[in-house]
């Protein structure tokens, strides 16, 4: 992109005091945006002064843009980055019933995002009122398309019917036999997305035999970048090289 710069990591632990101090130590240090993850997506929702839609309704953030003197906005491209993934699989949500694992930022964002498309959620989070409040910040219009039910009861019975399963938890949450049975009632080729990426996973293992419509994170990781990179920088960036730089071996 002809941009001279370095994009760098930062490590800090979670603790709503020392993130806040981090963020105003890179500001200071002249940083233009901040990506962040897990597990800071909500403290830094609450951190700015300014929100985007997805931010406001999702109550999650994974951008922060610091713009002028005093402004801190912020920005949920996770929910894009889910769309554009699923786009890549043949997935068009519109309409469609979509079973969602987990309830956290990432989770929180592409929620939004499937319901602002007008997909049916079923909302499976690993703790119930976890879930709750993530359908309570959407609009009363989306909240009508979200059903949350309890992940501990399975979902062999949620995922019937269901045209695509997309897992919002990290990849050791299916090592338990008791949830990998539960993809039996997968439909045939149905279309599969977990956020979680790098080795082989359980899920990975336990959807082969029943679609080839399968995708880690890597995809959303991508997407969500580029999508940041235009928001914070006025540009959005060729996706090709950041597909391969993501797919090279570190």
């Amino acid at each position: 992109m002809g941009i001279s710069g370095r994009y760098v990591p930062q490590s800090i632990e979670p603790d709503r005091r020392k993130f806040r101090a981090l963020v105003q130590q890179l500001r200071a240090n002249g940083l233009r945006y901040l990506n962040v993850t897990i597990p800071h997506k909500i403290r830094a929702a609450e951190l700015a002064n300014k929100r985007g839609s997805e931010v406001r309704v999702s109550g999650a953030a994974n951008t922060l843009i610091f713009e002028g003197a005093h402004r801190i906005r912020a920005e949920n491209t996770d929910g894009y980055g889910l769309l554009a993934a699923l786009d890549d699989l043949g997935f068009s949500p519109s309409g469609e019933t979509v079973v969602v694992i987990g309830a956290g930022g990432a989770a929180a964002g592409g929620v939004e995002a499937l319901t602002r498309k007008g997909s049916h959620v079923i909302l499976l989070p690993r703790r119930i009122r976890a879930g709750r409040r993530l359908r309570s910040r959407l609009s009363a219009k989306q909240q009508r398309l979200v059903q949350v039910l309890g992940w501990e009861k399975g979902l062999e019975h949620e995922l019937k019917g269901a045209t695509a399963l997309v897992s919002a938890v990290p990849a050791a949450a299916w090592n338990s036999d008791e949830r990998r049975n539960g993809l039996r009632s997968l439909v045939k080729n149905a279309v599969v997305l977990e956020m979680a990426y790098g080795a082989p996973t359980p899920l990975a293992e336990a959807v082969r035999q029943r679609t080839d419509r399968y995708a880690d994170g890597l995809g959303m990781l991508v997407h969500q970048a580029a999508r940041t990179i235009e928001l914070a920088l006025g540009e959005k960036p060729p996706l090709p090289p950041l597909f391969r730089a993501a797919r090279r071996d570190p």
